[in-house]
């Protein structure tokens, strides 16, 4: 179900920001630091608003300073598919800045927040004289790519107990064997193409073999990191 399209609450509050907090603008100078930060406004926005819809014209790029963001498509039988969860200091909507045209997906918010958007006309001219800054963009994208190419690799070659091993596998790289999940079952649900129902069965599976073990707090400890690569479909 679409999230309210409540009024657009600009504010030219920027000056409580600063654009060089995020790591994409750290290295500008003074002055184009601060003529982007002149040509950018903060949105506050509730939680459960729509941000944009798949296919209307772009105006920018999005900076999350606080809450969280959804980006999804939805099908044509109104099943909603997570393709990512943004967090504070994260971006969003990059690729329309090089393109023009629409925004590929939608992107609502999953909780109170605070959002910067840069004005298309703004960044890319930007973009145009600091050849660093349009490396790291593009890096970012880079990597977003990957993380996309992935999510098809899961939902197209992988079943249901292949995706959540491949999650947890993903959540534990760092040598972290206990984490809390970042988000809540219901979301991890359909960023994995699965219903709620078989996700929770899987996470039970992964726990009766002895792979996981869990909490009520959605805290996992890995029990057996071995068992869990080898049930993502990880090979050395």
């Amino acid at each position: 179900m679409p999230g309210n399209r409540g009024p657009d609450q600009k504010t030219a509050r920027m000056d409580s920001y600063r654009i060089t907090d995020f790591a994409l603008f750290s290295g500008l100078n003074p002055e184009d630091a601060e003529s982007l930060q002149n040509t950018s406004f903060v949105r506050k926005v509730a939680a459960g608003t729509r941000i944009f819809d798949a296919g209307e014209p772009a105006q920018g790029l999005y900076l999350v300073l606080s809450g969280s963001v959804k980006i999804f498509k939805v099908s044509a039988k109104g099943t909603e598919q997570v393709m990512a969860v943004l967090g504070p200091h994260q971006t969003f909507a990059e690729a329309p800045v090089f393109h023009g045209g629409f925004y590929p997906a939608n992107a609502e918010t999953l909780e109170a927040c605070e959002l910067i958007l840069i004005q298309r006309e703004a960044l890319l001219a930007l973009l145009c004289k600091d050849s660093e800054m349009a490396l790291r963009m593009m890096a970012g994208m880079a990597m977003k790519l990957r993380k996309l190419v992935a999510l098809v690799e899961d939902l197209t070659l992988r079943d249901a107990r292949g995706r959540v091993a491949r999650y947890l596998a993903g959540l534990a790289e760092d040598g972290q064997d206990s984490f809390q999940l970042p988000v809540q079952q219901s979301l991890l649900a359909r960023m994995l193409g699965l219903t709620g129902e078989t996700l929770s069965r899987t996470m039970k599976g992964l726990r009766d073999e002895g792979v996981i073990e869990s909490s009520l707090g959605g805290r996992i400890q890995v029990a057996n990191g071995s068992l869990l690569h080898a049930a993502a479909g990880d090979t050395d």
